[in-house]
């Protein structure tokens, strides 16, 4: 699994969100997070504000989540992406 943060420098609450990143890191050691820093390029096709959560290439967050909630959304799709293998 992937979470990207998409981020930028004249973003508000983009500091948050690298902050919230790292903590995903440290909870899912095994989860590969992805802080994406765009400084004048374009942001990827589905992302339309920052910061933007994508879990596996799908927005689940436009701003920031409760942490909580991003750790609720992680390990349901973590669930469901482990059942579909079987």
């Amino acid at each position: 699994m992937r979470l990207d943060v998409v981020v930028a420098p004249d973003c508000r609450g983009c500091d948050e969100a690298r902050a919230v990143a790292g903590q995903i890191q440290r909870r899912f050691p095994d989860l590969f997070v992805n802080v994406i820093e765009l400084n004048g390029q374009r942001p990827p096709v589905t992302v339309v504000a920052t910061p933007t959560y994508l879990l596996d290439g799908s927005v689940i967050s436009l701003g920031n989540p409760r942490v909580g909630d991003l750790i609720q959304t992680i390990e349901r799709h973590a669930i469901s992406s482990t059942s579909e293998c079987h």
